[in-house]
């Protein structure tokens, strides 16, 4: 058997196959190649000879005025290339529109250029598209009917005017319609000028691409810019982009962001006078203050609140935004809930709603919230200094200073007249705890009158808590204070305030307080500090004390502290302000048992160790 070998050299089949005549076909494809090679080439070389640049510049020109409805002035010369794609450049464009006064500008570019198609510019007709605008200036007016006043009777314009919807489309007859393409923008000023509330939007530095194929399609803009000096990076799509011009309502998505906060919407939008929002949107602010000092708010409060988020479903229906499935997060307590912000046109901003929160601090919910509802309104800027407010607040877990609360229920209301904060239930230190701050209808320079009420409390726990000193009660028992204060709520006013307490307990103890020490040295001492009577406590069944409060001190009006063997009957001035005390105090013994004296002795100095001054020492009765 005989094994044979091939070996095949591809170098030379190559050579050999291109060394044959070509085919007929291949032939004429070939030709075909060069021919149209040789034509786009010549085209290219006499185009720029065929094309004028007048015509061009004129025709820009008449295509911006198209488009705006309004006058254009190109003030540089027209820069016309052909590769890779025929397309022109003009400078120095501004673009007015008259007004009653004279001329008002709405725009100005530095550069402007788009691309064309070379056969209708060859006819004189060139049509332009995918724009490239540098250094552009916009100027915008928002109308008090919310209408933008920039387009006026152009291609723009017309197409606002007579689109429809059509689902979540939109639809344009083929006459209104127009091809746009992309239009990309470096280093651009939108300034918004807003009739109705005078202010001024102003975004700077902005860089981006809007791909809007034709007008009666989807719209895309994505884009970076800087407003108050923060960078802002907005991706925002619609598929009813004319609707929205119009001032009708239309579909609209999309994200804002920065370093101070994320914001995202998908929903259906309308931007006029009254603002329409329909859909589902988040918002992230990871340092609340610092994101408020941002945007020119300043409400009292805010710097306790770092971080702040929330998702929602909004619904507009006329003047109301509702957030619907709420769900909210302060620091670190999440809340659930509804609100509704009430927009009318002739009336302050109203906030409506309810909201359960897993734990909150109420102490910076007051702080927050407290300035503006005693109707400080120095306190805020912008439009919602004014807020009035109808909240419903509750807590699963609460704190209040030192104290913790549970089960709390807290109502927030600053509408017109009258502004109050209500806790209208509370579990607090075993007990229950309600209370209110409000403002006293009626005063010239008005009044803030607080209520507090705690039942049933371990008022033991309570004075730990608040880490006072001193002979105190340590008993379950209730309170009830009532102040007015003057505002604004500064520490003279505090110092001035009026008003009264009750304090009531059942069997309880005075640690530090020994009667029988004070009885000793009541008959051999003319006064000494409470400290040298010994320790121990004094035992009571019952406690009823109730003060008239005034220019920082509390006078005695009825005090009574019952116990097994004795009772003490208080009367006098205690002058908290300065933690001082002048007090009389009357010792009686029960009448079981007659073998005690009544003793009567003058407590002064300061809290928490005063002074006793024996006053009388009745001698006792000789026995019958």
């Amino acid at each position: 058997m005989r094994v044979v070998i091939m070996l095949t050299n591809p170098i030379g089949n190559l050579r050999k196959n291109l060394g044959r005549p070509l085919g007929r076909r291949s032939r004429g494809v070939l030709i075909g190649a060069v021919v149209a090679l040789c034509l786009f080439a010549l085209f290219q070389v006499v185009a720029p000879f065929l094309i004028s640049s007048a015509v061009v510049r004129e025709s820009m020109e008449r295509a911006v005025a198209e488009w705006t409805g309004h006058d254009v002035e190109i003030g540089g010369t027209p820069d016309i290339r052909f590769w890779p794609e025929p397309r022109v450049t003009l400078r120095d464009i501004t673009i007015r529109k008259r007004a009653e006064n004279g001329e008002r500008v709405l725009g100005r570019v530095s550069r402007l250029s788009a691309s064309f198609d070379l056969t209708q510019a060859l006819v004189g007709q060139p049509e332009f598209k995918d724009f490239r605008l540098t250094d552009p200036e916009i100027y915008v007016l928002r109308e008090a009917d919310g209408r933008l006043d920039w387009a006026n009777d152009g291609l723009l314009s017309r197409a606002a005017r007579e689109v429809r919807p059509d689902g979540s489309d939109q639809t344009l007859t083929a006459d209104d319609d127009a091809p746009m393409g992309d239009v990309g923008i470096i280093n651009g000023t939108l300034e918004i000028s807003d009739i109705a509330s005078g202010r001024v939007t102003l975004f700077r530095s902005i860089d981006g691409t809007l791909d809007w194929p034709w007008l009666s399609r989807s719209l895309e803009l994505k884009a970076d810019a800087e407003l108050n000096g923060q960078a802002l990076t907005l991706d925002i799509s619609s598929t009813q982009p004319l609707l929205l011009l119009s001032g009708k309502s239309g579909d609209i998505s999309g994200t804002m962001a920065s370093t101070l906060f994320r914001g995202q919407f998908r929903g259906v939008a309308n931007l006029a006078a009254q603002a329409f929002l329909s859909g589902d949107a988040e918002l992230a602010v990871p340092d609340l203050a610092a994101a408020m000092s941002w945007a020119g708010l300043n409400f009292s409060g805010a710097e306790r609140v770092k971080s702040f988020s929330l998702t929602t479903h909004l619904v507009t229906n006329d003047n109301v935004l509702r957030f619907d499935n709420l769900s909210l997060n302060l620091n670190e307590a999440k809340a659930t809930g509804i609100l509704d912000l009430l927009l009318p046109a002739d009336k302050p901003p109203r906030l409506t709603g309810t909201l359960a929160f897993d734990r909150m601090d109420f102490s910076a919910a007051l702080a927050a919230i407290a300035p503006r509802t005693m109707g400080d309104a120095s306190r805020g800027d912008g439009r919602f200094a004014d807020l009035e407010l109808d909240l419903r607040l509750s807590a699963q877990q609460a704190t209040l200073g030192p104290f913790q609360l549970s089960e709390a229920a807290v109502s927030v209301m600053n509408t017109g007249e009258q502004s109050r904060i209500d806790i209208a239930d509370s579990d607090f230190e075993t007990g229950r705890l309600t209370g209110r701050v409000a403002t006293v209808k009626g005063g010239v320079a008005g009044a803030v009158a607080l209520r507090l009420a705690v039942q049933d409390a371990d008022f033991g726990n309570i004075v730990r808590e608040l880490g006072l000193a001193g002979p105190l009660p340590a008993a379950r028992g209730s309170l009830d204070l009532a102040l007015d204060v003057d505002r604004p709520l500064e520490p003279e006013a505090w110092r001035n305030a009026k008003g009264s307490l009750r304090f009531r307990a059942d069997r309880g103890s005075f640690s530090g307080v020994n009667i029988a020490g004070i009885r000793q040295l009541a008959a051999q001492k003319p006064y000494f500090p409470l400290s040298d009577a010994g320790t121990g406590s004094l035992e009571f069944d019952h406690i009823d004390i109730s003060a008239s409060l005034a220019d920082g001190s509390a006078d005695i009006r009825e005090g009574k502290i019952t116990g097994a063997a004795e009772t003490l009957t208080l009367s006098g001035v205690i002058p908290y302000i300065n933690n001082s005390l002048a007090l009389s105090v009357v010792v009686e013994p029960i009448p079981q048992d007659a073998n005690a004296t009544p003793l009567m002795v003058f407590i002064g100095g300061s809290w928490p160790n005063p002074v006793i001054w024996p006053v009388s020492q009745t001698p006792a009765k000789p026995l019958q």
